[in-house]
């Protein structure tokens, strides 16, 4: 991959350029093709069939004629069919892998405008330290990955443009010659040593270097660098010898007496920091962590690696283009993606690919880690704390913060924001499709979103509203600072912005909303769905009943009737005796007010919910066997996998009458409540088999990533035990031994191993006291029954949370049993060692660790043909049973006897399965590419417009191949027709059937909500989003000020005159 220094390359200048050599020429001709009108050259997109960037990079020289070639190049692969000029070099890579190019997959005209605003964003001023970047700001859904990720491959290989040398260098020489003759000035020139300080040598380098220095040495500051790096190159690693450079630099600074000044303001500090970083060609990518895996499937889907593979790099095919944290190499990656536990590499292996990938999380604990590093160091804090994160020590190409409204909704000196914020970079962008969050019709909606978007101008680094930050540890700002000239700065900023756009703004000044559209308009690239044709989605309102149960119901109306109500025995059959001291005023009140206080309390209880989640998972189960089904009569599923991304934003027709859903029925779960949403998990996982759910909830990124994958592709990855047959998946980790879990059992005469698979039913209290055979109520003890919590005695094998030891099961004993594996001989296993085995586990008394998973004791034609009773003894994994030989140190003695083959020896494979059901926790719903998905079930209603658009936009999006059902899933508590009465009676508010939501409607432009058809359609009339309607917007809205910016400029398309000669046209 090149290297250039140049904001742009070389063959791209505007400079002119020296004779072209021969062989270039001939190269380049390969591809041109001349405009027979005008006889302009134009450069053929087949070039990068043949030629990397870097092979056009490396051009030393290239004529005039090929030159106007370089400036724009034809793209003849949007999706309308239309062929544009686009700036050199035309998004090399993206939608060009071989599944996209076999689909006729290419940019839509929005995006090509887009990355042409975002190209100019990034060009239009050069100098350091300029505005270079802004806000991706388009719809949800509307492919803002692929874009940005054209705009990285539009400028790979491109490295940041350096400060230019700013220093003194007859001042730097003059007071170096008085400090190496004097003494006094060690100590300040041995603190340039100070990251060698733990290396054997450093003692005798200190001796060499401490001044006077008597004879002809180090005549300059540059011969004490030399030499330092010299003698320690060979000792320490690389990244001690840059933070010796950074040292020096900023000796350096204080050598240079006469620009001291400058170098106290922020823009020669941040040029000071900023020098001493390295530079590099790498984009880093800041994604919420359930995005991880939505970036490595879209690059790795629709991102041509091989484009922009250095042949150099040695790592084989595709290596060294795309870093995954927690991955690794792109090219290396095993899917569904397996996310683990990894340490940061260094910044040296970073800056050694094109784009790195970096969770919200890794940016949290590198914080942590550089917090503790600078407590525990002392000196110069700069070169503590940027040392400690390979994050800091790199001069980034570009920074793109995915979800990036979370920069604004947080204080900039929160931790992650913090942290993204002091990171050097040239140019930076925030990717969001709501760049300011919150609902729109709450009255402080503007006023929190100009203070989000103040924080969005910080990390930009805007000249006037967002202050060059000074950087951490130098000078006097910190995340702690107070008073500090940092924190100052910031508030000067954060005061410029309220004295000339919030005040204002909020005031209802003209001047406010000018400066306020301007600004936004410098930095925003935003197309919005109205500018483009989708599928519209489906909202449905289905209500599930409830019943209260009647007990309650009785006691309710008691305690209103009843003038000697003992309160504490109501509220204690209700269930809500904790919350007594809040009720007594309704008590006190009495009728309609205790009424609904006392129902509203009861729906709020954990009992009642419990009925919720399961009413609502029944729900579910019944609609998505009622869709799968329906599939089945319509002939079953087709991935139409040709036309759909073409035709799904391109020809809306197509889903009318005419058109026959049979996409696969993928169903996504969503809940605002995390405790919601595992109660109907439960449920769900009752009715459907494990293998058909996926779960996106709060957890480990590995776990999330896994998941969204399995979702996604319907197979999974990993390996059958040779020993019990059970699937252990791959999930990053190297799989060495099974942990499936096996049951040791005794049925009075044996012991042995067994799948829970083989678990017929626990036996109950009433079959263990009714049962005619002695010998079961000799075994053990009977299971509980409110131990599976409500579930049947059959579930028992379920989860192991179910299982004590002691318990009397029933299990199915034949061998080979028609679904698992049948069991090894006595001699295969005795040629693994089962004597041995035998024998340890004689040693421990039988609590040991050691047993085999041998034949069952099924030899009499009894244990073969009928269900066993056994007593259970102990679990644990089957790895854990059938352990290698070694020697235990911690025990002193041998431990283990397994000689078999163990998981590590069996081959990865794909395992094919039928997942159809996500469940999705509201807090990783951001940013997700569910665009394959046909149907939603909210839990909850959705009251806030900007966020149900942001849950339905996970579907409703680009790439969606037919129109997505969004049903909320409302809830009415059922009542007995005398309760219904008597709350009519009472004009009950709780119970008031008018309150019932089946007959909301949506308004499909704005995704407000609104009791009923009638009125919502009556509001898309005046909707302020409906291209076709009369609002009166209110001008001091914030989000009228969004809706007057408009769409980057459309694109100049290329058309074929009937003379087969081309003209320039607008679109």
């Amino acid at each position: 991959m090149s290297t250039s220094n140049e904001t742009e390359p070389s063959i791209n200048s505007k400079t002119s350029c020296p004779p072209a050599a021969s062989r270039d020429n001939d190269l380049l001709n390969l591809f041109l093709r001349a405009n027979t009108n005008n006889n302009t050259p134009r450069l053929d997109c087949s070039v990068w069939d043949f030629l990397t960037l870097r092979d056009l990079y490396q051009l030393r020289s290239v004529s005039k004629f090929t030159f106007s070639a370089l400036e724009m190049v034809e793209y003849n692969r949007c999706r309308d069919g239309n062929d544009y000029l686009v700036p050199f070099p035309a998004y090399p890579g993206v939608l060009s892998t071989r599944s996209d190019i076999n689909v006729g997959s290419g940019l839509f005209t929005h995006q090509l405008s887009s990355l042409r605003a975002m190209h100019r964003a990034e060009n239009n001023n050069t100098t350091f330290g300029a505005l270079r970047g802004g806000i991706l700001g388009d719809a949800p859904g509307l492919g803002k990955t692929i874009t940005m990720l054209g705009l990285i491959g539009s400028t790979s290989g491109l490295r940041p443009v350096e400060p230019k040398e700013f220093y003194d260098n007859e001042s730097i020489d003059e007071h170096w010659k008085l400090m190496r003759t004097n003494p006094v000035f060690r100590p300040e020139i041995l603190r340039a040593l100070k990251p060698f300080r733990d290396s054997h040598l450093y003692g005798q380098l200190a001796l060499d270097v401490s001044p006077p220095y008597k004879d002809d040495r180090f005549p300059t500051l540059a011969s004490f660098e030399q030499y330092v790096n010299k003698a320690m190159r060979l000792v320490v690693p690389q990244t001690q010898l840059d933070l010796f450079r950074r040292s020096v630099t900023a000796f350096k600074a204080g050598l240079d007496r006469r620009n001291r000044r400058f170098f106290s303001n922020e823009k020669g500090k941040r040029m000071l920091f900023e020098r001493n970083l390295i530079p590099c060609s790498t984009t880093l990518i800041v994604v919420p962590d359930a995005l991880l895996e939505h970036w490595a499937e879209q690059i790795r889907g629709h991102f041509n690696l091989g484009v922009f593979v250095d042949p150099n790099n040695g790592g084989g095919s595709n290596f060294g283009v795309v870093y995954i944290d927690g991955v690794g190499d792109l090219s290396t990656a095993r899917f569904p993606l397996n996310h683990q536990q990894m340490s940061m590499p260094s910044a040296f292996d970073l800056m050694s690919h094109m784009i790195a990938v970096v969770p919200f999380s890794r940016i949290k604990q590198q914080y942590s880690n550089a917090r503790k590093r600078r407590r525990a160091e002392d000196g110069i804090d700069s070169e503590s704390y940027a040392s400690s994160s390979p994050l800091l020590q790199l001069r980034w190409f570009r920074i793109v913060v995915d979800e990036g409204h979370e920069l604004g909704e947080n204080e900039a000196s929160g931790d992650v924001t913090s942290f993204i914020n002091e990171m050097g970079a040239e140019r930076r962008w925030v990717m969001s499709g709501t760049p300011t969050t919150g609902d729109e019709d709450s009255q402080d909606f503007t006023a929190k979103g100009l203070d989000q978007l103040q924080r969005l101008l910080f990390f930009l680094r805007h000249e006037k509203y967002g202050t060059l930050l000074e950087p951490m540890g130098q000078g006097e700002y910190n995340s702690k600072a107070k008073g500090g000239r940092g924190k100052r700065n910031k508030q000067q900023a954060k005061s410029a912005w309220e004295a000339c756009v919030k005040k204002p703004f909020l005031k209802k000044q003209g001047d406010g909303r000018k400066e306020l559209y301007q600004v936004l308009d410098e930095v925003m690239v935003m197309h919005k769905k109205e500018d483009l044709s989708l599928p519209k989605p489906i909202f449905k309102q289905p209500q599930v009943s409830v019943p209260v149960p009647s007990d309650v119901q009785a006691t309710i109306i008691d305690a209103v009737l009843s003038k000697d109500c003992n309160p504490t025995e109501a509220l204690d059959k209700i269930g809500i005796l904790h919350r007594q001291p809040w009720l007594s005023p309704a008590f006190k009140t009495g009728g309609k007010a205790l009424f609904d206080t006392l129902l509203s309390e009861y729906m709020g209880t954990n009992s009642f919910q419990e009925h919720v989640d399961e009413a609502q998972a029944k729900f579910i189960v019944g609609g998505v066997k009622k869709e799968r089904l329906d599939l089945e009569h319509r002939g079953g599923a087709v991935l139409d996998g040709i036309t759909a991304p073409i035709t799904a934003a391109t020809n809306p027709t197509r889903f009318l009458e005419n058109w026959v859903e049979r996409r696969p029925i993928k169903a996504v779960v969503y809940s605002n409540s995390h405790n919601n949403l595992l109660s109907v998990a439960e449920y769900l996982y009752g009715a459907f088999d494990n293998e058909s759910i996926a779960e996106l909830v709060e957890g480990k990124i590995d776990h999330m990533s896994y998941e969204l994958g399995r979702f996604r592709h319907n197979y999974k990855e990993g390996k059958n035990c040779p020993i019990c047959g059970g699937w252990n998946d791959y999930t990053g980790k190297k799989l060495t031994s099974c942990n499936n879990r096996l049951l040791e059992v005794s049925d009075g005469e044996n012991t042995y191993l067994l799948e829970p698979e083989r678990i017929i039913r626990a036996v109950g209290q009433v079959e263990f006291n009714s049962s005619e055979d002695m010998l079961v109520q000799q075994l053990g003890n009977p299971v509980e029954n409110n131990r599976l919590e409500g579930a049947p005695l059959t579930k028992y094998g379920i989860s192991l949370k179910h299982w004590r030891v002691g318990d009397v099961l029933c299990i199915d004993a034949r061998d080979p049993h028609p679904l698992l594996q049948k069991r090894w001989s006595k001699e295969t296993w005795a040629a693994y060692g089962s004597e041995q085995c035998v024998e340890l586990a004689e040693s421990d008394g039988q609590e040991g660790r050691d047993n085999y998973f041998g034949p069952l004791p099924s030899d009499d034609e009894y244990m073969a043909s009928r269900q066993v009773m056994v007593r259970l003894k102990k679990w644990q994994p089957c790895g854990r049973f059938h352990s290698r030989p070694r020697w235990d140190a911690r025990r002193g003695k041998q431990v283990g006897w397994y000689k078999g083959p163990t998981l590590e020896d069996i081959e990865m494979r794909k395992q094919k399965e039928d997942t159809f059901i996500l469940l999705l926790d509201a807090s990783l719903s951001h940013g997700l590419d569910l665009s394959f998905v046909t149907h939603m079930f909210l839990l909850e209603p959705i009251d806030d417009a900007a966020l149900l658009e942001q849950v339905t936009s996970r579907a409703h999006r680009l790439g969606c191949t037919g129109p997505v059902t969004i049903e909320t899933i409302n809830v009415w508590q059922q009542m007995d027709s005398t309760t219904k009465e008597f709350a009519k009676q009472l004009s009950s508010t709780v119970q008031d059937e008018a309150k019932e939501r089946t007959s909301t409607s949506i308004c499909e432009h704005c995704y407000r909500s609104f009791p009923n058809l009638e009125k919502a359609l009556l509001h898309e009339l005046t909707c302020d989003r409906n291209p076709d309607g009369n609002a009166k917007i209110d001008p001091y809205h914030l989000s009228s000020v969004y809706r007057d910016i408009r769409p980057p400029a459309p694109m100049i398309v290329r058309v074929p005159d009937s003379k087969n000669n081309e003209r320039d046209t607008k679109e």
